[in-house]
């Protein structure tokens, strides 16, 4: 009798269960940067990345706002972005509102950015846009970003 009630009770618990789908994991923390165009402009800021942690179609989205400064031009900026990977292993995606000042005259920007992401290291690559070139910046650029996590989350989707 007992090992009936075995073979009956064990399937039904397991069917019984509710399909877990994955996690959410929340990465908040600062980031150091080094950006390299025309000038080389140093950054320093704060991310928060949400990843989706499942076996199929994980994807991560990340908003960040940063200060940068130019020394040889004398430029201060402020950065506010978001980036996308859709997978594990790919590239991010994302953009960037930009702006500058050199403490006269003052310019706002747009970005796209294309990127790769592994460990630490945030490397991403875009183009500028400014509508009136006021102030003289980087259009082009390489960005290197070291990106700290100091408060992770978890919660079960």
């Amino acid at each position: 009798m007992k090992m009936l009630t075995l073979v009956f009770l064990i399937p039904f618990s397991l069917f019984a269960q509710a399909p877990v789908n994955g996690f959410v994991k929340k990465q908040s923390g600062p980031y150091f940067g080094l950006q390299q165009g025309k000038e080389v402009v140093l950054e320093i800021g704060f991310e928060k990345r949400i990843k989706e942690i499942q076996f199929k179609k994980p994807h991560t989205h990340a908003f960040d706002l940063g200060a940068n400064y130019d020394f040889k031009r004398s430029v201060l900026g402020a950065d506010l972005g978001y980036w996308y990977r859709p997978n594990r292993i790919g590239f991010t995606f994302g953009g960037v509102v930009a702006l500058r000042s050199d403490f006269n005259r003052g310019t706002v920007g747009l970005s796209p950015t294309i990127g790769y992401k592994i460990w630490l290291l945030h490397a991403n690559v875009g183009y500028y846009f400014y509508p009136n070139s006021l102030v003289s910046t980087n259009t082009l650029f390489l960005n290197l970003r070291l990106v700290l996590s100091d408060k992770t989350s978890f919660k079960r989707k």
